[in-house]
This record gives structure tokens, sequence and C-alpha cells, in this order.
């Protein structure tokens, strides 16, 4: 007979099984009204992350770190500079070396657009004891290093022998 904890268990187990899909298609319909109200498309939403969390970057580590080509990156820059979101400037004395941020009009937009969702989920998170916000970050940081993995699994699968 299976044990009350037990069962209590699996029922949670199966509950993650349909809560983290739906948490996921949650998201992507907030990254999909944002790159609506922002005129982006998702590939420019995911580099435009990075730049904002991360900070000025050359091109080149942008272009790595949204696993981009530096082409691709290159025209995406072009595209996001026009629309006022992103600047390239010059580094010193060596004027190849470039250097990328985003605007002041992309931090506007982004506090306009995330700023709700931010204070939101702190009300939210404000109602968790310390070790159930240790538990929901180390299955973040563990769930974010999974999809990591996983989406570069997935990638070679597209790669004809």
């Amino acid at each position: 007979m299976i044990r009350r904890s037990n069962q209590r268990r699996v029922a949670l187990l199966q509950a993650f099984d349909a809560a983290v899909p739906a948490f996921q298609e949650a998201t992507d319909e907030v990254d999909e009204a944002a790159a609506a109200v922002l005129g982006t498309n998702r590939t420019d939403m995911r580099w435009l992350s990075v730049l904002y969390r991360v900070g000025a970057m050359s091109p080149s580590e942008l272009a790595t770190a949204a696993g981009l080509t530096r082409a691709a990156m290159t025209s995406a820059l072009d595209r996001i500079e026009r629309a006022g979101y992103v600047t390239r400037t010059r580094e010193g004395a060596d004027r190849r070396a470039v250097r990328v941020e985003v605007t002041d009009l992309l931090r506007q937009q982004c506090r306009r657009i995330y700023g709700p969702i931010a204070t939101e989920g702190r009300r939210i998170l404000s109602r968790y004891r310390t070790v159930e916000l240790t538990a929901v970050l180390r299955f973040l940081e563990e769930g974010r290093a999974l999809q990591q993995s996983q989406a570069r699994r997935i990638k070679k699968l597209s790669v004809r022998p």
C-alpha cells in the first residue's frame, strides 16, 4: 500500500507536469505582447533581455550570449538601433572596438511593460517563507540549466549526418 505522504508527492509531481508548461506558455504570452508593444520580434527580445540584464557588451559577445551568428547580430543591431533601443559606441583609440548598450527609451519601455509584473511578483514572493524561497530559487536555477542543456541537445537533432 502506498503511504499517504508518497501519494501526496506523486500528486505534486503530476501537478508540476501541468504547471511548468502552463507557466512557460503564460511567459511566452507576456513576451509576445511585449514584443508587439516594442515593435520587435522574439529573437530580438531574447538578446535585448541579455543586454538589459548584463549591461554593455561587444556585438560578438552579445551574438554568443544570444546564440546568433555575427551577421545575424549585425542585422538585428541595425534594426533595433533604428528603433532607438540600443546604441553602439566606439571605444578608445581602436575605432573598431564597439560596445552596445540599451538606451533610456528601452529602459522606460521595460519599466512600463515589466514594472507591474515585478511589483506583483515581489508581492507574491513576500508571502513565502525563507525555506520556500530557497526551494523556488533552486528550482529556477536548476530548471534554467536544464533548459539550456536541452536546447543544445535539441539543436543538434536538426543537424543531418
